[in-house]
């Protein structure tokens, strides 16, 4: 196990070097069209050097852990990739958070990837320090949380379009591991997810 635990955090090192611009902390405000949602996340323990983002105020997520931060950072590379031609698009990068372990190993610098399940129609952004694929963000110049999509995949055949941002988040209660969780969720297509819990929410970020 400390074999393995060492080997992520290297790979945790080795995405931090790569993007290695760190933006000022920021928080991650939620809010939704009707107002039922109006929180800012926080980290929740999902497993060993995994972290979800959860509502703070829920009721529902039964493994919020209590001392989780809810500061990120935005990382970019020295030679940062701008979509030209897009005002909706701002530098390209990884979202992250420290985790502040108190061993021997320290703080563990820990980075978002969207984790697919293929049996339902949404993925679930989870912090790990194990990915060496990191999930590419991009804020806009409103602050808000967007993916970037350069196909059409409504045309017949798909085609290639101008790249912008797409916004397709929602909280929504899931389960892991028996536990139950209301985090946030990244919608796949263009519709509302399967669960019939998902609100779909806006992402901005908010510096402190």
């Amino acid at each position: 196990m400390k074999t393995v635990i060492t080997a992520v955090a290297l790979i945790a090192i080795a995405n931090a070097q790569l993007y290695n611009i760190t933006s000022k902390p920021f928080r991650l405000h939620l809010t939704s069209k009707d107002g039922i949602i109006n929180d800012t996340v926080t980290t929740c323990h999902a497993g060993a050097l995994l972290e979800y983002f959860c509502l703070p105020n829920s009721e529902k997520a039964s493994k919020l852990d209590p001392t989780a931060n809810d500061t990120f950072n935005f990382n970019t590379t020295t030679s940062p990739q701008r979509s030209a031609n897009q005002s909706d698009l701002g530098t390209e990068g990884i979202l992250t958070w420290t985790l502040p372990l108190t061993n021997r190993m320290g703080p563990v610098p820990l980075s978002v990837y969207l984790h697919y399940d293929s049996s339902t129609d949404s993925a679930t952004p989870i912090l790990t320090a194990s990915s060496d694929n990191p999930q590419h963000f991009f804020f806009n110049e409103h602050d808000e949380l967007l993916v970037q999509s350069y196909i059409n995949w409504t045309a017949l055949p798909p085609t290639l379009t101008v790249p912008h941002g797409i916004k397709r988040w929602f909280v929504c209660k899931t389960y892991f591991a028996g536990y139950e969780y209301e985090n946030l969720v990244w919608g796949l297509g263009a519709g509302k997810p399967e669960n019939p819990t998902c609100i779909a929410v806006n992402v901005k970020r908010v510096f402190v």
